[in-house]
């Protein structure tokens, strides 16, 4: 690649510490906290508060294998990248293609989820499909207008959302009047948590998409790992703070704990509008989320066209504002394909969900197997194990869906093979 090439493949370093948490935690926090808490307290009952800071404690391995990587491999590719530096062209390849194959079904489910809140907000039901579509052009367009005002726009999203969670979790326990019809047991329960620790896992997915953001930042060594930690302290604070207020003040038999938790929660403050609030909350919480999606997907899109895996235009920034337009817009293409999908009944919104997720989890074990191949010591080796035992768990859960990706690996394998192949023949 020629300097002039390069200089135009080159993404623009816009990322501070300030504005990469705000990043981080739009790809972290996600619609599941708008159900999930219900959902484990339904499980398990008064425990399942322990289960949240379980799960957490489960995910620290993985978070820190992803600050040292990404700190050491700040590529646009984020997993990707740290395959290729591990396995060569072939790892990249493949990782390109997990993930680019998560990515489509999981900005699609968040497009279509916001859309349906979206509508809520304004009682028309009739139009989700278009709100969906309307999430993906708003996003792409505020994503082209580059990283600087991308990022801030999700840094200020990122803080109100914060702020109307924070609400949430602790205005309810503490306002006068309230009825708190709930129980938290006492940590000596915490066993029986454990069986809802797999259902809350998924909340503390995404921080595969944030080593994407790793090349965009000024001095990623040092500010990398601190924004992961930030963002961890954060999103368990959040967390631990929702599930609270789930659980002092809905009962276990409520009947809205497993759909709507924080509706039931918000009607102790705001009566009958809670319905309405949460309706808005959820729609931030999914702007918020599809914008660090789209962010990370066009990244994503954009490394692999670099590596020659996509077609080169797609490797190409504006020069104005540093954004990868060719790699955005096909980035919301490929959304917004699968919303098409889903909008013909082609696909259920479950299904959508559980390819995006199985390959976002097959993306943690290609981290932590690059990491335990380019790390040699002891203590890191211990590391990749305690990060890798509940990967494998998990992919066990799917069943067979694993097909997906296995057939993703082929493809991309065989395409890779077939590349070799031409250039030893050209050499």
């Amino acid at each position: 690649m020629t300097d002039a090439s390069k200089a135009g493949s080159e993404l623009h370093k816009t990322l501070t510490v300030t504005k990469g948490v705000g990043v981080a935690l739009s790809m972290i926090i996600g619609s599941g906290l708008l159900v999930l808490p219900g959902l484990a307290y339904a499980t398990v009952g008064p425990s399942a508060i322990y289960a949240w800071l379980i799960a957490a404690l489960v995910v620290l391995p993985l978070l820190l294998i992803f600050a040292h990587l990404g700190a050491r491999y700040p590529t646009a590719g984020g997993v990707q990248g740290f395959a290729q530096a591990a396995f060569g062209a072939t790892g990249s390849a493949v990782t390109s293609m997990i993930l680019l194959g998560a990515c489509a079904f999981g900005g699609a489910a968040m497009a279509v989820t916001g859309g349906n809140y979206v509508v809520a907000v304004f009682d028309r039901p009739g139009l989700a499909g278009w709100a969906a579509g309307g999430y993906l052009v708003l996003i792409c367009l505020l994503q082209s207008a580059g990283s600087r005002l991308a990022g801030g726009v999700q840094t200020v999203v990122a803080m109100v959302l914060l702020v109307l969670l924070a609400l949430v979790a602790f205005v309810p326990v503490f306002a006068s009047g309230a009825q708190l019809h709930g129980e938290i047991a006492p940590p000596s329960h915490w066993a029986e948590s454990l069986p809802a620790i797999g259902l809350i896992f998924f909340a503390y997915n995404g921080w595969e998409l944030v080593s994407s953001t790793a090349e965009e930042y000024r001095n990623p060594r040092r500010d990398f790992p601190l924004v992961i930690g930030i963002t961890f302290v954060v999103v368990v604070a959040v967390y631990v703070g929702i599930a609270v207020a789930v659980q002092a003040t809905l009962s276990q038999g409520d009947p809205q704990l497993a759909h709507a938790p924080l509706v039931a929660v918000l009607s102790q403050v705001v009566g009958g509008a809670s319905g309405q609030v949460a309706a808005v909350l959820g729609a931030l919480i999914i702007f918020a989320t599809l914008m660090g999606g789209t962010w990370a997907t066009s990244r994503i899109v954009f490394a692999t066209a670099r590596e020659r895996l996509l077609p080169p235009v797609l490797a190409r920034v504006h020069d104005g504002s540093g954004a990868p337009r060719p790699a955005i817009v096909v980035s919301g293409l490929m959304f917004g394909a699968v919303v098409v999908a889903y909008s013909l009944g082609a696909l259920s919104l479950a299904l959508v969900f559980r390819l995006a997720a199985v390959n976002f989890v097959v993306g943690y074990g290609i981290a932590v197997a690059s990491y335990a191949k380019l790390t040699a010591k002891p203590g890191q080796r211990l590391l990749a194990v305690l990060a890798g035992v509940p990967v494998l768990a998990l992919l066990a859960g799917f069943g067979w869906l694993l097909l997906y990706p296995a057939a993703l690996v082929a493809w991309a394998g065989g395409r890779d093979v077939i590349r070799r192949r031409r250039l030893a023949r050209a050499t």
